[in-house]
């Protein structure tokens, strides 16, 4: 195995932007769902953050273990 291709599969990069999470909300909704999901950042202050940041916006947010889910009414 190549030294680059190690670190290919350690790298990793998760969008955690608000134009990310708004479209998978859209996305969910187009889909005629309630809920969305993301997939974790691995670091618990940015997963906090943008759950906090979800919520100031009016939707309901847990934090799994996996991934952060989003639900509304």
């Amino acid at each position: 195995m190549q030294p680059t291709d190690k670190l290919k599969e350690v790298i990793r990069l998760i969008d955690m932007s608000m134009e990310h999470v708004r479209a998978v909300i859209d996305k969910a909704c187009q889909d005629g769902k309630s809920y969305a999901t993301i997939e974790k950042s691995g670091d618990a202050a940015v997963d906090d953050a943008v759950a906090q940041t979800i919520d100031s916006m009016g939707y309901k947010v847990a934090i799994n273990p996996q991934e952060i889910l989003i639900s509304w009414f």
